[in-house]
């Protein structure tokens, strides 16, 4: 029997390492660590975490590009309008404690469904499509992005504080979980809902309502409610009513003031300047 020569084992069986301190991506987790994780609380996940998504679905990583512009924008188009205008601490206590970015969409083909993003127990955000998005396109990022942050965040606030019985009093003979995505956008405004995907329920009319209410332009918005009032449809009354409903709830609950909200998101998305961003650069400024 031959025996060994005795050597000084580290605490891994692998290489250690070499980081390098130029590296893009430990600039980019540091970047994230002090404008998130440390005043936010939450985890900004670009990674992808097989663990951590749908196993019904294939999904592809989010490029770190996009990440990096995503999460520059989350800062300037979210977390600073809630700084600006949610008392003190709002998003370090009821915010998300983790953000999760996935590359592509996630499509039920039986259903001819995709879905854009989910809320989980009042913890975490998924944020999918991120790769196909054109970050100049103000109106893309407000459909697939924004709007979906605002949609999965109210979800996040009526989990914890619910939202009046009235407000789907309303609707309730319109509802259709199985049938919505026939609905054009013109249908479901004369019917009052926000979107089709409004109309599916009401929890999820609910939070369509107020993530609509503030991405949208003056002129967008004043186009829904006249389309939704159209050839003596309700839509217009309906939306209106279910907008102060909201707009009641925000402000009783949370101390929240929508149209404060959505003044602050029009002001920057107004003010934006695209060249900036691209090389994000603007929040250095």
């Amino acid at each position: 029997m031959a025996s060994c020569h005795e050597e000084q084992f580290g605490p891994t069986i692998f290489i250690d390492p070499v980081e390098d301190p130029n590296a893009y991506m430990k600039d980019f987790d540091e970047w994230l660590n002090e404008h998130y994780t440390i005043p936010y609380n939450v985890e900004f996940r670009y990674r992808l975490d097989d663990n951590a998504t749908d196993p019904n679905y294939n999904v592809v990583p989010v490029s770190i590009g996009m990440a990096d512009t995503i999460a520059h924008l989350a800062l300037y188009l979210w977390y600073d309008v809630y700084d600006n205008v949610a008392p003190e601490g709002f998003l370090k206590e009821n915010g998300p404690r983790i953000i999760q970015l996935i590359g592509s969409a996630m499509i039920n083909a039986a259903q001819g469904t995709e879905k854009l993003g989910q809320a989980e127990g009042g913890i975490k955000i998924t944020l999918m499509k991120v790769n196909l998005m054109e970050t100049n396109n103000m109106d893309q990022l407000n459909e697939y992005i924004f709007k979906t942050m605002h949609h999965e965040f109210s979800h996040i606030l009526h989990q914890k504080k619910t939202y009046p019985k009235e407000f789907e009093q309303l609707s309730t003979a319109d509802y259709n979980p199985e049938g919505w995505q026939y609905t054009s956008n013109e249908e479901a405004w004369r019917m009052g809902f926000a979107s089709p995907y409004g109309g599916s329920q009401a929890r999820e009319d609910f939070v369509e309502i107020i993530a609509n209410y503030i991405v949208k332009t003056d002129e967008d918005l004043a186009h829904m409610l006249e389309v939704a009032g159209e050839d003596g449809a309700r839509g217009e009354k309906i939306l209106n009513q279910k907008i102060d409903i909201c707009r009641t709830w925000l402000a009783e609950k949370w101390n929240l003031d929508l149209d404060a909200l959505r003044a602050e998101v029009q002001l920057r998305q107004a003010n934006l300047n695209w060249d900036d961003v691209m090389n994000l650069r603007f929040l250095d400024k």
